[in-house]
């Protein structure tokens, strides 16, 4: 008994198999004519990280383009209407607004201010009482513009605003005065104030298409739609949504008409796009570019604190720029100059790189000839020369003067600066012409001597 037991255990335990566990397989990549399998299935894996980074900023923009249009709805209340037309007391109401608007003077005194307000709530309860009554309503809005005005005028800017929320909740359907609030909420500077000031910017393009789409105008206001939009995209960019921004801007894209729009979205679009739509970095980077020529030195400071914060190679390289700037224009000239070559050698084709380090070295020649170390001024002269500059022309020259004493060389300079003489101001191209007629003279070369007197009389 006790050897059966032992041998139904072992049994039991011999039967006992482990749960198969079973992973999902992952979809085959499919077979396409004239494709390598390695390349298809390349495809498929790079797909699988990109796409989904793609649907998921979708999602994302989706999400924020609800959540504004909410911030919108919630900035425009329903307006306040009867539901019973009471055509007599809206008569009485409006004549006595009318009273009122007879009683006003054009001064800015407070008196005045209290009868516009008066006035308008006459209107209103006008309006309350009569939705239809057109007149009172165009009475309304025109009063509340002025008031609008006067508290601008004296920097009532919370008055400015409610007034103009009054404005707008009156009359929904007019996207220009949704504008004017849009306008006035950004006058704050802050990022709650510039979210909202998008949201009704972009409330306001909405209801200029929406004329169109019920036909109230043949065609789209494409002017309005396209400021109201860039509005917008710089509403968001005080608010740091840089989604937002960069959506209203693709918006704006839509309507441009002229050169000058399709420039100014594509300086915005560049704008955005900086250190990869870092927009804290940009704003910063613009606040110490102001600074370069008035504060050099802090600018310097601030521009390599930044230069922790920036990734992009093309961001960097233009803080790198800037910081280079800064710190010539602090007397920081030998710093600058090996900032500006390692610059140019890693980016040899952005031009403005190699202007701006040409002049640094044109400038040290000139303070070192002026020291009287020739040898450190030709070696300046001869590194602006070999750039792709405006001023190369003139250090070539220069440095062929220097050279006097060695024919071929300075002959070798000269025509050198001969080569970009378009860059050179007629009495320097004289000047040059009169030095090689020289120089060919001292050579024993005459004919091209009498070439360039030539050139040099017909001048």
């Amino acid at each position: 008994m006790r050897i059966f037991s032992f041998t139904l255990v072992l049994l039991v335990a011999g039967c006992s198999v482990p749960p198969r566990i079973v992973e999902p397989l992952k979809p085959a990549s499919p077979m396409l004519p004239g494709v390598d399998s390695t390349q298809i299935q390349m495809a498929w894996q790079l797909a699988e990280a990109s796409f989904a980074r793609d649907a998921e900023a979708a999602a994302r923009a989706a999400e924020e383009g609800r959540r504004l249009a909410a911030l919108a709805d919630s900035l425009l209340p329903p307006v306040p209407v009867s539901q019973v037309r009471d055509t007599a007391r809206a008569l009485v109401l409006f004549h006595a607004g009318v009273d009122l608007l007879e009683q006003y003077s054009e001064t800015d005194s407070l008196q005045a201010l209290e009868l516009l307000k008066n006035a308008a709530a006459k209107f209103e309860e006008a309006l309350e009482a009569d939705a239809f009554d057109d007149e009172a309503r165009q009475w309304l809005a025109r009063l509340y513009q002025t008031l609008a005005e006067r508290f601008q005028q004296i920097g009532a800017i919370q008055d400015q605003l409610r007034v103009l929320q009054r404005l707008v909740m009156w009359n929904q359907d007019r996207h220009d005065y949704i504008a004017l609030l849009a306008a006035a909420q950004g006058e704050i500077p802050t990022e709650a104030s510039g979210m909202t000031a998008g949201a009704l910017w972009e409330r306001a393009a909405q209801v200029a298409l929406d004329d169109a789409e019920m036909g109230l105008r043949a065609t789209p206001d494409s002017a309005a739609l396209f400021a109201y939009h860039v509005r917008a995209s710089r509403a968001f960019v005080v608010a740091n949504r840089g989604l937002l921004a960069r959506a209203s801007l693709s918006s704006a894209q839509i309507w441009q008409r002229t050169e000058q729009e399709r420039a100014l979205i594509h300086a915005d679009s560049i704008w955005l796009d900086w250190d990869d739509g870092n927009l804290t970095a940009r704003k910063r980077f613009d606040v110490l570019l102001s600074e370069v020529s008035v504060n050099p030195e802090k600018a310097a400071g601030g521009l390599l604190d930044l230069l922790e914060s920036v990734q992009n190679p093309d961001a960097r390289i233009q803080v790198r720029h800037q910081l280079a700037l800064a710190r010539y224009a602090s007397g920081s000239e030998e710093q600058s100059v090996r900032l500006m070559q390692a610059l140019v050698r890693e980016d040899p084709h952005r031009r403005k790189l190699a202007e701006d380090y040409a002049v640094m070295a044109y400038n040290l020649a000139q303070q070192l000839r002026r020291g009287g170390d020739l040898r450190g001024a030709l070696a300046y002269l001869l590194q602006c020369a070999s750039l792709d500059a405006q001023i190369a022309a003139r250090a070539a020259f220069d440095a062929a003067l220097l050279l006097r004493n060695n024919l071929d060389a300075a002959i070798r300079y000269a025509h050198m600066a001969e080569a970009r003489i378009d860059t050179l101001d007629q009495d320097e191209r004289n000047a040059l012409f009169r030095y090689l007629a020289e120089l060919y003279r001292r050579n024993g070369d005459r004919h091209r001597a009498r070439e360039y007197i030539g050139y040099l009389a017909g001048s």
